[in-house]
C-alpha cells in the first residue's frame, strides 16, 4: 500500500496510531513483520498489522532460506502469519515451499489459505489433505478452508470424511470456558463444504446442534 493509502485507511498518524471507525489504537507492540495495535482497555479489541503490507518488512526468498534454521520458532510463526501480504512477489510460492519442507503444523496452518491461492492445485492439495490427516482433531480448521480453497476434484470428499471423524469425537458435545476446538472445526467443514457447492440441507441438524457448542 502507498504512504496515502495507509493515511486513508488508517488515520495520520498511522504506524504509531491506528485509527479504525473514530476509535485511536496506540501501537502496543512492533516485532520483525509485524504491528500490534490494541487500546489498553478490556473488550476493546485490536488490529494485527503485517509490516509486509505497509512495507516496512522486506525479505527475499533466498534470505528467507538463509535466516529460517537461525530463527526461533516465534519469529516463524510471526513470519507465516504475516507472509499474505507477500502474495504478489514473485518469489513467494518459493517461500511457501520452503516452509511445507522445514517448518511444522503451525506454521503451516499460518500459510494455508497462501499454499492453496498461490500453487498448483494438484500441489496444494496433496499438501493440504496431508496436513490435515496429520494433526490432531479440532486444530485443522485451516487447512480444512484451504482445502476448500483449492476447488479440487477430490476436497469435497475430504472434507465431509473429516467432517464425519469430527462428529464422532465425544468431546465435540462438550462445554468449553472459551471456544469448543471441534465444535469450531466442524462448523468450518460445514461452511467449506457449502462454499464448494454441498448442499447446506446435508448439513442442517449438525449445524444445529454445533450452534450450542461454539
Amino acid at each position: 500500500m502507498t504512504e496515502l493509502e495507509l493515511k486513508n485507511a488508517f488515520g495520520n498518524d498511522y504506524p504509531s496510531v491506528l485509527e479504525k471507525g473514530g476509535v485511536r489504537f496506540p501501537l502496543a507492540l512492533e516485532t520483525q513483520f509485524t504491528r500490534y495495535y490494541h487500546t489498553g482497555e478490556r473488550n476493546t479489541g485490536g488490529h494485527t498489522i503485517s509490516r509486509f503490507m505497509d512495507g516496512s518488512a522486506l525479505i527475499t526468498a533466498d534470505e528467507l532460506k538463509c535466516a529460517w534454521a537461525t530463527w526461533a520458532n516465534e519469529q516463524k510463526k510471526d513470519f507465516c502469519g504475516a507472509s499474505a501480504w507477500l502474495h504478489k512477489q514473485g518469489d513467494f510460492p518459493e517461500m511457501l515451499r520452503h516452509i511445507m519442507q522445514h517448518g511444522t503444523s503451525d506454521h503451516w496452518a499460518a500459510i494455508a489459505e497462501s499454499i492453496a491461492l498461490l500453487l498448483p492445485c494438484n500441489e496444494a492439495f496433496a499438501f493440504l489433505q496431508e496436513a490435515l490427516h496429520s494433526t490432531s482433531l479440532g486444530t485443522g480448521a485451516n487447512f480444512a478452508q484451504a482445502i476448500a480453497t483449492t476447488k479440487h476434484p477430490e476436497a469435497e470428499l475430504t472434507l465431509r470424511l473429516h467432517l464425519e471423524a469430527l462428529l464422532k469425537c465425544p468431546t465435540i458435545w462438550n462445554d468449553y470456558e472459551s471456544r469448543n476446538p471441534f465444535a469450531f472445526e466442524a462448523t468450518i467443514c460445514i461452511r467449506s463444504l457449502i462454499e464448494i457447492g454441498a448442499s447446506a440441507e446435508d448439513f442442517e441438524e449438525a449445524a444445529r446442534k454445533l450452534s450450542n457448542h461454539l
